[in-house]
């Protein structure tokens, strides 16, 4: 059965929500000390039920997590990580799910869970301006204030 949320899930996905790029662990920790949070595993285990109820996401390639932008990942999610300001969009990977299991169906294999990123700059970083929406996809990224209504 799965723990409630506590207190240190909320103070954890706040420090996450507020902040302008993927944190690690340890620097969840650190933001939370002031607050009485001194123990590793407590952070740990917060991330973990975040994570497990959708709030945040873990970027494997940084090690690090980010609060969700609170949209639909049901037809999948692409994770577009810039490599100089290291701020993060979540694409709308519709299709790609599809893809996948078409090709564990056809090679036999049991999926059990995927993260998929990509890296590269950014338009900010690039200097190009970008559209708001672009073929449907529409990005955001933790502490993005897109004033879409989504709930960080």
């Amino acid at each position: 059965m799965a723990r409630p949320r506590s207190a240190t899930d909320d103070a954890v996905f706040t420090v996450l929500t507020e902040a302008e790029t993927p944190m690690s662990a340890y620097q969840v920790l650190d933001r939370l000390r002031p607050e009485g949070i001194q123990s590793p595993p407590v952070v740990y285990r917060a991330l973990e039920r975040l994570e497990k109820a959708g709030r945040i996401h873990r970027l494997e390639g940084l090690n690090a997590y980010f609060a969700c932008c609170g949209r639909d990942h049901a037809k999948g999610t692409v994770f577009a990580v810039c490599t100089r300001c290291k701020r993060v969009e979540e694409w709308s990977g519709e299709g790609i799910d599809a893809l996948i299991g078409a090709e564990a169906a056809r090679s036999g294999f049991a999926v059990s869970g995927r993260t998929i990123e990509v890296r590269g700059l950014c338009a900010a970083c690039r200097g190009e301006a970008v559209e708001e929406e672009t073929q449907g996809l529409h990005s955001h990224g933790p502490g993005c204030g897109c004033g879409h209504g989504h709930e960080h």
